[in-house]
């Protein structure tokens, strides 16, 4: 009996487990069916992103106008070799004037500060020197000694001629007269070593003890060591004056590279303080001795300065010349090239508007441009400027990265 009565409650089971469907069987084909679902839904995504990527980056005519993306084909342009090398600006030495005074004396008035542009004579600092005061008095007292030597050798040549005294009367007198000359000329260049004029030495109305420094050439004082009142001695610099209408541009190229420069290399200039704007100057020397440490060779650039936008102790760049021939790549500007995943990337346009990423192999830098080894290839439009907005549009977007 108890045996019938569990046969039967198993077959009981049985029946429920396959009338609701959860047997053995089922479970395993449901669990399929579930992975097939989610592996159609994820091949769906794939599918979505894949999609998005063959139509490239969209942006409508007004996003791309507030972006201020511009476009622009790539073509091949010819490029010479250069040397990019690190540079410094510094006043051109054979235009700089140390001032100094030749005479010993105190200040009664500065007529000049730092930063004002002066021509060459303008006045600078007026002096009340003892000293001077000195010599203007002895050659007073000189000339006037003269004028009585010449009057006397008048009179003593009338004499001679009416047979009154004799020759040697003359001759003592034009002697003197020649010793007062010598001494007149004598006191004469001392005052002009001090810097004096002729008009300024033979003035009546000069005040002997007054002396005018001036500038000994054009230009612009950038230093100033004086005050008023104070007693400066001769030979102390009290201005230093620089004609900034042209710079000296200090450049160290590596030994290795010297054959390819010469004199009269051309050479491009930037600044960090006018980024993009280049400034063209020719090379002038070239060292003579190998740095032992860096093992480097100075040049040193001449360069207009007109404006005096250039100031002596700026940082710059500088790409030399080089003597070797001009080959034609693909050049874009700077601004274009994008980083992801730290790589260099452009943005190329396509037929219908939309924009793709492109990977690159850069080259050389030249100015405000690079060099495009690989990943353009010429009459590609690539975005120049706004380039950023499309990086930020494709991270938003969650695209792949690619290359094509």
């Amino acid at each position: 009996m108890i045996a019938i009565e569990k046969t039967f409650a198993c077959a009981l089971s049985l029946a429920m487990l396959l009338t609701s469907g959860t047997g053995c069987g089922d479970s395993g084909k449901a669990t399929s069916e579930k992975k097939e679902s989610a592996k159609e839904e994820g091949h769906g995504e794939a599918g979505h992103k894949e999609e998005a990527r063959k139509k490239g980056i969209v942006l409508s005519s007004e996003a791309l106008k507030n972006a201020g993306i511009k476009v622009e084909p790539v073509n091949l342009q010819p490029v010479s070799a250069m040397i990019r090398v690190t540079a410094n600006i510094a006043h051109n030495q054979d235009r700089i004037f140390h001032v100094t005074p030749r005479v010993r004396g105190r200040v009664v008035e500065v007529y000049a500060s730092v930063g004002s542009s002066l021509g060459a004579g303008s006045p600078l600092v007026l002096l009340d020197s003892t000293e001077l005061g000195e010599s203007r008095a002895e050659y007073t007292k000189a000339q006037a000694l003269l004028d009585l030597a010449k009057a006397n050798v008048e009179r003593e040549h009338r004499l001679f001629e009416q047979k009154i005294s004799p020759q040697k009367d003359l001759i003592a007198a034009q002697t003197d007269e020649r010793r007062a000359e010598a001494e007149v000329r004598m006191l004469h260049e001392k005052l002009r070593l001090y810097g004096l004029s002729d008009g300024e030495i033979n003035s009546a109305n000069a005040a002997p003890s007054r002396y005018m420094v001036r500038a000994s050439g054009a230009g612009v004082v950038v230093e100033k060591e004086i005050t008023t009142g104070e007693v400066i001695e001769a030979g102390r610099k009290i201005f230093t004056i620089s004609d900034l209408t042209t710079v000296w541009i200090l450049v160290n190229i590596f030994e290795k590279d010297l054959a390819q420069v010469s004199k009269n290399s051309a050479v491009k200039i930037q600044t960090e303080s006018y980024p993009g704007e280049v400034f063209a100057g020719k090379v002038t020397h070239i060292g003579d001795v190998v740095d032992p440490q860096n093992r480097t060779v100075s040049l040193r650039v001449a360069v207009a300065n007109p404006n005096r936008r250039l100031k002596p102790g700026m940082f710059a760049m500088a790409e030399v010349a080089t003597s070797e021939v001009a080959t034609e790549a693909i050049v874009i500007p700077s601004s274009a090239v994008q980083r992801t995943e730290g790589k260099p990337v452009v943005f190329v346009q396509l037929p219908d508007g939309s924009f793709t990423k492109r990977d690159l192999e850069l080259g050389r830098q030249i100015g405000d441009r690079v060099e495009v080894k690989a990943g353009l290839k010429e009459g590609d439009r690539v975005a120049i400027t706004g380039a950023f907005t499309l990086k930020s549009e494709l991270l938003k977007e969650g695209l792949e990265e690619h290359g094509h």
